[in-house]
């Protein structure tokens, strides 16, 4: 239990942030962290943390519900906006 509220805890928004990186990779192709596999000191940088840090707050904000993340992103206008 001390471990799920730790991992849960706004104070600890590592997990937020993963779990946010992620989502990005399914509906975007490609996550703000490329290596979605390594957030430590060795992976990469996230391209936009500004927007990283954003998203885990939504979520948590949001009591961690994905299904409010993932209409938070789909509704953006970027996320609409075609590739070209």
């Amino acid at each position: 239990v001390q471990l799920a509220q730790w991992i849960t805890s706004p104070q600890n928004t590592l997990s937020a942030r993963v779990l946010a990186n992620r989502v990005g990779m399914h509906l975007f192709g490609e996550g703000i962290v490329r290596s979605a596999e390594n957030f430590g000191v060795t992976g990469d940088k996230p391209s936009h943390p500004e927007l990283l840090d954003h998203l885990a707050t939504k979520l948590i904000d949001s009591d961690w519900s994905l299904k409010t993340l993932v209409r938070y992103i789909v509704d953006s206008r970027t996320y609409r906006m075609t590739s070209v």
